[in-house]
Formats: structure tokens, sequence, C-alpha cells
């Protein structure tokens, strides 16, 4: 990784440890929306302009009888556009300024609100949702929302807005895991239930849903297409439990769970 400066707003924190790196916002993504929202602007005034020249001629033509009916239409489109301008010129305000920096013991997120600090020992679930778009039986591309969840239940969702979103996730999984993966291993150790969204695993059994098995009914543990799937030892097509993993937070120390502590086959 690169070891740059961190922006000039961040400099002031130093809780978290040294500078790994920095992730800002996409050019693009900035851009576009202050770039739509001019359009939508020069849109609005332009059929403001149009009505007016159509309601003048129109006097011109017949007298003031016919101004009103020739403004109205243009008119609400064109306050529409506006306020459409308004709202793309706010977004474009409210990402301006987002940025991520990535520290030793944590990292930081920045909006126009300020800066949120995010130590590694307070982030209690990520969820992945990672979704691959084809058209025709052709890939098309690939979308990431990756949402964090702290120990005080604030929450904070960060997607492909950022410049190398996946790198980024990749690195806060890998210093969370260790942490939430021994806090879990306790728990299961203890004989407690541990909940992962739709899924709760004990030392009894894993339960998805509504269907629970003991850890003796079960073959293997899979994820497939997105699909965390539960197969039964001798079950036919239809047994078994499955359940979508973007819904999963924690996803990889559940699987942990599951193959070093229930010794339960993980497949792909």
């Amino acid at each position: 990784m690169n070891t740059p400066q961190p922006p000039e707003a961040f400099s002031s924190l130093s809780s978290l440890g040294g500078l790994i790196e920095t992730f800002p916002l996409r050019k693009g993504r900035r851009w576009t929306w202050l770039i739509a929202a001019l359009i939508l602007l020069t849109a609005s005034a332009s059929v403001k302009i149009y009505g007016i020249t159509l309601a003048y001629l129109g006097w011109k033509r017949y007298g003031a009888a016919v101004v009103g009916e020739s403004l109205f239409w243009p008119l609400v489109i064109a306050a529409g556009l506006f306020l459409s301008s308004l709202i793309f010129a706010g977004v474009a305000y409210a990402n301006w300024t987002k940025a991520i920096v990535l520290y030793q013991n944590g990292f930081t997120y920045k909006d126009r609100r300020g800066l949120h600090p995010w130590c590694w020992r307070d982030v209690a679930a990520l969820r992945m949702a990672v979704t691959h778009h084809d058209i025709l039986g052709r890939h098309t591309g690939t979308t990431h929302a990756y949402t964090l969840e702290n120990r005080s239940g604030n929450r904070l969702t960060l997607n492909d807005g950022f410049s190398r979103m996946e790198e980024l996730a990749r690195v806060i999984e890998e210093n969370t895991f260790s942490i939430l993966f021994e806090q879990a291993a306790q728990q299961y150790n203890f004989g407690r239930n541990l909940t992962f969204g739709p899924v709760m695993v004990n030392k009894a059994g894993i339960q998805v849903g509504r269907k629970s098995y003991g850890w003796g009914e079960v073959q293997q543990v899979s994820i497939q297409q997105g699909i965390l799937k539960v197969s039964k030892k001798g079950g036919g097509w239809f047994n078994g439990a499955s359940a979508a993993a973007s819904n999963i937070p924690n996803l990889r120390v559940l699987l942990d769970v599951i193959d070093r502590l229930a010794r339960i086959q993980i497949g792909k």
C-alpha cells in the first residue's frame, strides 16, 4: 500500500495509530451529481424562457386571455426541474467531502457532519453484499455494499462510491475477524446461542429461519451463488435450509465456528 498524507481534516486524529492508506470518494461520483444539477437547472431556465416566449406570442396574437394557459405547464415543468436540480446539488454537497482514512487500529469516515472514527474493537457486525450483474449470460460488472455496525448500534454503509472498495472491505474484515471470532468462540464454548441474522448456532446444532438441525444431522454447510445452504445427511433435493449470505452478519466468523468448533465440513 501507499502511505500518503491524510487530508487536512484528519490531521487532528491520532488515537487510531499510524496512518496506512486513504480511500477518497471516486471523482466521478462527486462531479456526476453536480453536473446533473447544472443540466437540470439549465433545462429549468430554458423551459421557463420557452413558456414566457410562448405566452408573449400568444398575448400579441390573441390577447391577455391566453397568457395564463400558455404559462401554466411550462412553469410547472420548470419548477419540477428546478427542485430536482436542488436535490442533485444537495447530494453533490453531501458527497463532496466524503473520504475514509485507514489507520493501524481502525478507520475514520468523514462526511459533511464531521469525522466518525471506528476502532476495530468497536465493530460488532459486518455484512457484505457482492452482486454480479449479467446480461444475456455475459458478465457486465460487480457492485459491492458493506454495512458495519458498532457496539453502540450505529451503522455505516460503504459502497463502490469509494475508490478500491474491495481492498478496503478486505482490510476491515481481516482486522475485525480475529476479535469477533475470539468473542464468538468464548460464547460458543460457554454453551450460549450465537445469532448471525437469520442463522443461530450453539453446541447442539444450527437453526436457519424456522428450520433447526442437530450437528449430527448436518452433512455440509456451503456457500453457493451467494446463498448459505445447510445439507442434511441422506437428504433429498429439497431437504436442508438456506439463507442469503448478504443477510448474515460476520459470515466468515459463522463459517469458522461451524468448521473449527462444530467440526462440520464447509463446502464451496
